[in-house]
């Protein structure tokens, strides 16, 4: 992934290529404009899950869960996953609420595996308390939900459209709550097939990632990463590459062969420019 490759201080994500920098800047004035539901389309590779990261780690109050080992879709297991994977943020949230009264008191005071179990058993109950907590901190809950599904023909597809069908069926009592979800082409054509007022809210707030680098994204890279001119002219003639291709092979140059690319390539294009 390319968040395991660009990383800066204590581990927080540097976005790299203006493309994928003005998505970032489109995506947080959706959240910023009211949108409750906001699509990430990419195909593999394309720096999705950079993206999220890069958001979550500007934006106070942001939750970000990566559902690729959650062996359900529905949005028990979702909201559940979202706990486990933010249980410290969860907790602080929890402290500032002690001196509230009624479910907001009792919410404060929920352990670890509660907290679990409450998203687990009652997902919409935890995401309405959680945004209470937020509209009484004056602030909001962004919820990231990554790699949500990876194929249409996953057989727990029509689990993950309900469960987006679920927020969206409850975005009145969740007001402060947004939910931010990367998707890939495919899911999004089903979901256009199968369930259209869920498809026609999500295109309100609908993000597009290119399929590819661009030049201005290679030289911004090429910069990051101190390349030698003479290997932005090799890798610029490679063809079409992802973002996450590109990526690999600036932090691998030497053993391009790691990012899936012939090193024989990268010496061809390379005798080609000579």
């Amino acid at each position: 992934m390319q968040r395991a490759l660009v990383t800066g201080k204590f581990n927080s994500v540097r976005l790299l290529g203006p493309s994928w920098l003005r998505a970032k800047e489109e995506v947080i004035r959706h959240i910023r404009n009211g949108n409750q539901l906001i699509t990430i389309i990419g195909r593999a590779g394309s720096g999705k899950t950079t993206l999220l990261l890069s958001i979550c780690g500007e934006l106070p109050n942001c939750l970000y869960t990566d559902m690729a080992g959650s062996s359900d879709r529905d949005l028990s297991a979702m909201v559940a996953s979202l706990v486990m994977d933010n249980i410290e943020k969860i907790r602080s949230i929890q402290e500032t609420l002690k001196r509230e009264k009624g479910n907001l008191k009792t919410f404060s005071r929920l352990g670890p595996q509660d907290l679990i179990e409450l998203a687990r058993i009652h997902p919409i109950t935890f995401l309405g308390l959680l945004n209470e907590a937020s509209d009484r901190l004056g602030g909001r809950i962004i919820i990231e939900v990554d790699e949500g599904l990876l194929s249409q023909d996953d057989p727990r597809a029509f689990k993950f459209i309900e469960a987006m069908h679920g927020f969206r069926n409850n975005m009145r009592l969740l007001d402060s709550t947004h939910l931010v979800v990367t998707m890939l082409p495919d899911v999004v054509d089903l979901i256009a097939k199968v369930d259209m007022p869920l498809f026609e809210v999500m295109r309100i707030a609908t993000v597009m990632l290119p399929d590819y680098v661009g030049p201005d994204d290679l030289q911004d890279i090429a910069n990051a990463f101190s390349l030698p001119m003479d290997a932005v002219d090799k890798i610029s003639r490679l063809g079409p590459l992802t973002m996450r291709q590109l990526i690999c092979i600036a932090a691998n140059l030497n053993d391009v062969a790691k990012c899936g690319i012939n090193e024989i390539e990268m010496d061809v294009v390379g005798a080609e420019a000579a």
